[in-house]
């Protein structure tokens, strides 16, 4: 009883934060404004909505910004103070395509003005692991994020010592949420008894059934999890479990439990909060929250043909070979 009050005053402290930052988006909109409905009377949130403005957000905030969710005119300007003309080079006659340059990163403008993803704990930190966590191992090859893999020295002694992103497999449940420098539309398309969510990064899709049906077995386990959507007002409240130690966020696998959130704030936002619950992990549950945008630009998501272009996987692991070459003839040298 007590855990279960403990998740429930945990997602009422997600949803007052919430709360704020959405009213907060609809003030700056048309008061009088209501979200439409489909044809069948749910909130319509269909469409691309892009989280470019996020771009740079950190998940946990600075800590010397404390409780202070979004940033004042002075803040901007201490914080854009020898930022002028960005971070990205154009390139020059000879490149192509490079991961720092311009035309790679594209437009990345009008940043928001959040301190950080995390809206709940007020501090915008997640909160600490348990015991048990502490402890805890992350195997290789199963985190997710920019986490282990090419993020490390090594070793690489073969595509398992890398990533699940490093590999084109997924970004995973809920890191697929965060902004990257790049490619992140996200497309929902709704019928009477599901929704369906398209993402840009990595091209992975989910199908999210409305009709009130159970979770699959607990033996049945999902990279991205199991999806149950329910209706709440003008909220669509996602159901998330029956995740798989073979991905895992920080190092949460099979214990995960999200809830996310969708709601629509005006014709042009519709943002994401998405709580996360498992207490074998963090000491209580914690909530970051993304804001999708339309953009004329995202009119239609490509394909991403990842594991097609991925060439960083074969010049990570054929690096290490040269590397490990170098170093048994400078042994032998020696």
């Amino acid at each position: 009883m007590k855990r279960l009050l403990g998740v429930a005053l945990g997602i009422v402290v997600s949803s007052i934060a919430l709360a704020g930052l959405v009213v907060r988006a609809q003030e700056s909109g048309a008061r009088s404004w209501q979200v439409p409905l489909t044809p069948w009377g749910h909130p319509d949130l269909q469409g691309v909505w892009t989280t470019d403005a996020e771009i740079g957000i950190p998940v946990e905030r600075p800590v010397q910004y404390g409780e202070k969710a979004v940033l004042t005119d002075r803040d901007i300007e201490e914080k854009l103070k020898g930022q002028a003309g960005g971070n990205r080079r154009r390139p020059s006659a000879n490149e192509s395509v490079s991961p720092d340059l311009e035309q790679w990163y594209g437009k990345t403008g009008n940043a928001s003005r959040r301190t950080s993803l995390v809206v709940d704990p007020p501090n915008g930190r997640i909160p600490e692991y348990t015991a048990e966590a502490r402890q805890r191992v992350i195997p290789k090859g199963t985190a997710l994020g920019f986490v282990g893999g090419s993020f490390t020295d090594g070793p690489f002694d073969g595509p398992e010592d890398l990533n699940l992103f490093d590999r084109c497999i997924t970004r995973g449940l809920p890191t697929t949420w965060y902004p990257s420098q790049y490619s992140n539309g996200f497309q929902i398309i709704q019928s009477r008894d599901s929704v369906a969510l398209l993402y840009e990064r990595l091209h992975e899709a989910r199908i999210i059934p409305l009709d009130g049906r159970r979770h699959l077995d607990p033996s049945a386990r999902r990279l991205m999890g199991d999806s149950r959507g329910r209706w709440e007002g003008q909220t669509l409240v996602v159901d998330v479990t029956n995740f798989t130690d073979q991905a895992t966020f920080l190092k949460s696998g099979r214990t995960l439990h999200l809830i996310e959130r969708y709601t629509r704030v005006d014709p042009d936002t519709l943002t994401v909060s998405v709580t996360i619950d498992d207490p074998t992990t963090w000491v209580r549950p914690w909530t970051f929250m993304v804001t999708g945008k339309r953009d004329p630009e995202y009119w239609q998501i490509f394909e991403g043909a990842c594991h097609e272009g991925n060439y960083a996987m074969r010049h990570i692991l054929s690096g290490a070979r040269a590397k490990e070459e170098a170093d048994a003839a400078t042994a032998k040298k020696d």
